[in-house]
């Protein structure tokens, strides 16, 4: 039976940080160049750029992928809702393309330090951290997407978000965006455990990744996220591991014209804000910041499965071939990695609690 003393806290869709009042921190809060948009408001009009100058807060939101990708839609609606439903007291300021950090473990080290207030992260950077957050790195870990959203948004979900808010002390979980599901891409075809002995194969670098990858007889790699293509083109790597939207965008499939359909994880993404910036707003803010949470939450997850879709389908117009392969003597071959792996987490009930959900 799984123990039901799991603590329930606040909703996934929780909380977003904070500056400093421009009181306290006027460079901070200085704002973009003013553009010829305008607002009606009473009396006469303002600039967009006027609105953000006379904003008591900003927060700076960055991620590693592009403007096409749901995540930029998701952080863009978070900042539509912010600032609409703020009446203009919050501004938010939202960067793509790893523009403040080529890798998610670059952002997480930022946040900690004060210079990004909002990012979108793996679990296994979140580890660095906090970490039980790597459980949710293990592979086969969610059986299909509908078992994913119970857990996400069930219990479990949030007893996560409870550990990463509490042991770290930083970092507050608004909730959780989906990254697609997660295949094997290659420049040789992978149609079996034989063809990935000894590949060179780009991970994320996670204790639970590493043991799952070296058992299916790979030779593990990191290199960061801004820098695989690269490191295909030149063989450095034989391949790497990603959704259809990440492996589209960053156009990897010109370089890797094999996807073996592993669909070892639907891809969790940490949805979070610095706790200090959070706990600075007063009530009412904070409220705003919950609300527009929701809803951005929504959005991303919505955006992430029309575009799964969408690129698949382009990268077969491509050339790019897709390779079936039977899953479940992966599946069987990892069941030990995941048990041992939430054990070492200290984890086990929350695992047993996350199969039953199956």
């Amino acid at each position: 039976m799984v123990k039901k003393q799991l603590r329930k806290v606040m909703a996934a869709a929780l909380v977003m940080g904070m500056m400093a009042m421009t009181g306290c921190n006027s460079a901070a809060n200085s704002a973009p160049a003013v553009n010829n948009e305008t607002k009606e408001l009473e009396g006469g009009t303002e600039t967009k750029g006027e609105a953000a100058a006379n904003a008591e807060y900003k927060l700076i939101a960055a991620h590693v992928s592009t403007e096409a990708h749901s995540f930029h839609l998701g952080l863009e609606e978070f900042k539509k809702q912010v600032e609409e439903k703020s009446g203009g007291r919050i501004q938010v300021e939202v960067h793509a393309n790893g523009e403040l950090g080529g890798n998610e473990d670059e952002l997480v080290q930022k946040m900690a330090t004060g210079t990004v207030d909002i990012i979108i992260a793996a679990p296994s950077f979140m580890a660095q951290s906090v970490k039980a957050a790597d459980l949710l790195s293990l592979p086969y870990l969610f059986s299909d997407v509908e078992h994913w959203e119970a857990v996400m948004d069930g219990e479990p979900g949030q007893e996560i978000s409870r550990l990463v808010e509490e042991q770290s002390g930083l970092f507050k979980v608004l909730g959780y965006f989906k990254d697609g599901i997660r295949n094997m891409y290659t420049i040789k075809p992978v149609e079996s455990l034989e063809d990935m002995k000894d590949m060179k194969f780009r991970i994320q670098n996670s204790p639970t990744q590493i043991a799952f990858w070296s058992e299916l007889g790979v030779q593990p790699t990191f290199i960061a996220f801004n820098e695989i293509y690269q490191a295909l083109q030149n063989g450095v790597i034989d391949g790497a591991e990603n959704s259809y939207a990440q492996i589209a965008q960053q156009k990897h499939y010109e370089v890797c014209k094999n996807i073996t359909q592993t669909e070892h994880d639907v891809a969790t993404r940490f949805f979070l804000i610095s706790q200090q910036k959070y706990e600075a707003l007063p009530d009412d803010l904070q409220a705003v910041i919950d609300e527009a949470a929701v809803l951005a939450v929504a959005k991303q997850r919505e955006a992430d499965l029309e575009l799964d879709a969408r690129y698949k389908k382009e990268m077969e117009e491509a050339g790019v071939t897709f390779i079936s392969i039977d899953k479940e003597p992966l599946i069987e071959m990892t069941e030990e990695v995941r048990r041992n792996a939430a054990s070492e987490l200290g984890l086990g009930d929350l695992l047993d609690q996350i199969q039953v959900l199956k």
